[in-house]
């Protein structure tokens, strides 16, 4: 009988404590969170869905600019469950160098980061039969939304998008591709498609519009949130990849790069409904020029389409774009490796500029573009990976508005694998990395990959 006295008190208790919650949550409303307490270590992820394949191998570059170690969680995602999670700590004023295996077309890696802020990006290197460099810094958040312009399925090139989950609850998304013939691809089984937690998968495009020369995707996800990026593999121009644009695109786009053998491709995607407008500008080491290509506009509504340019030397090209559409720039090495990007929504003026290099023999490169009116004054210092060499000392680099300048080659190949902070004493730019690696010579391989915007909480005194 006392037992059930208990029982019966602490059920009438907890009916009163219920029924006083409903009150005050009635009368008052819910009661705001507490701030958290100044000084909190921040924390954040990077999400680098790089892709691989039989015999590759991905070098995770992690870079921290900061005066204080920053530790980072690694974890590499498949099809299947991943792996246990590494622990690491990067020093300040450095950068980590993380090769791993990346045996499968859908490998990707999760960077978690605590107690500071660091930058975050990969070079694929191909092996197992396929040949090439590809090199981009990983993405800063997921979205619902994706778009992937650089695709194409023309004889000996293949396609694919790389889609990652790093999150604990499943994700659904649907792909439609958008090609140069004007039409629109989207199939039963390329639609809410489930992935798991803690999972990556590979989307070979060729298999569902085989022969074009432009197809671009759109990833819609449904439930959850994804990453995406795009990783073309070619029997005769090797390797490259290019993140997804997030949301509804970008309304400027600036593409810099360098040191190729001047022919350049944009490629241009339209989701929209209606056409696309597109108007561009080069941006040259001497000149600032309008691009001619734009003469009748952008691609049609759910079109894709490539648009051939020449440039030479270092070279910046800046794309204005209506309609939600979407470029990405896709450049030719000296010899046969491709490489591409997605560029950057707007200049800023601190930047970490991540290696783009695979490999010994290296020609490493590093262009700064200037899209602003106004000249910039960059101060360029390593983050080394090594004790040696010794890095150089920092040098200043101007950049006139509107032009594109290549950083100084000694200070450049000091050291060809270790990231670089770029800050503006004045104006606002934005860096690429552009690096020749592997071969006889050390022009076997060409990569280009965009710095990463350091955050105006993080940038060095």
């Amino acid at each position: 009988m006392r037992s059930r006295g208990q029982v019966l008190a602490a059920l009438l208790v907890l009916a009163l404590v219920v029924a006083g919650g409903a009150f005050l949550e009635r009368e008052v409303g819910p009661r705001a969170l507490a701030a958290g307490p100044p000084g909190a270590a921040p924390s954040g992820a990077w999400l680098c869905p790089h892709g691989g394949g039989v015999g590759w191998t991905v070098t995770l570059h992690v870079a921290n600019p900061g005066d204080r170690p920053v530790r980072i969680r690694v974890t590499e995602l498949s099809a299947g469950a991943p792996r246990r999670p590494r622990s690491f700590t990067v020093p300040p004023g450095s950068d980590l160098a993380l090769p791993e295996p990346a045996p499968q077309r859908e490998s990707s890696s999760y960077v978690e980061y605590f107690g500071g802020w660091v930058a975050a990006g990969w070079v694929a290197h191909a092996g197992g039969g396929e040949v090439g460099v590809a090199a981009e810094p990983c993405l800063a958040r997921p979205a619902t939304r994706w778009l992937l312009a650089d695709g194409t399925t023309r004889q000996h090139e293949d396609a694919y998008l790389i889609v990652m989950n790093p999150f604990a609850a499943d994700a659904v998304f649907t792909i439609t591709l958008l090609t140069d013939r004007g039409s629109s691809i989207t199939t039963e089984d390329w639609t809410n498609v489930p992935l798991k937690p803690e999972r990556s998968a590979a989307f070979r495009v060729n298999a569902k519009a085989l022969g074009y020369a432009t197809v671009s995707a759109i990833v819609d996800v449904k439930v959850g949130r994804v990453a995406a990026s795009s990783l073309g593999v070619s029997e005769l121009g090797g390797v490259r990849s290019s993140v997804g644009v997030p949301g509804s695109g970008w309304a400027r786009t600036i593409l810099p790069g360098g040191f190729a053998q001047g022919r350049t491709e944009l490629v241009a995607m339209n989701p929209g409904e209606r056409k696309a407008g597109l108007s561009g500008e080069e941006l040259s080491n001497d000149a600032s020029q309008a691009l001619a290509v734009f003469q009748d506009g952008g691609p049609d509504p759910h079109a894709s389409q490539t648009y051939p340019v020449s440039t030479r030397g270092p070279a910046t090209i800046v794309v204005n774009a209506s309609a939600g559409a979407t470029v990405a720039r896709r450049t030719y090495g000296m010899r046969s490796d491709t490489a591409a990007t997605s560029g950057a929504p707007a200049a800023s003026g601190a930047w970490v500029v991540l290696p783009s290099a695979a490999g010994r023999p290296a020609h490493p490169g590093l262009v700064l573009a200037n899209p602003g009116e106004a000249p910039a004054t960059v101060t360029l210092s390593y983050l080394p990976s090594g004790p040696s060499p010794p890095a150089p000392a920092p040098v200043t680099v101007r950049v006139p508005p509107g032009r594109t300048v290549a950083a100084p080659k000694a200070f450049v190949e000091a050291k060809p694998f270790s990231a670089i902070l770029a800050v503006a004493s004045a104006g606002t730019f934005v860096p690429a990395s552009a690096s020749y690696s592997l071969g006889q010579e050390g022009f076997a391989s060409f990569a280009v990959s965009v710095g990463v915007r350091v955050p105006d909480a993080w940038i060095p005194s």
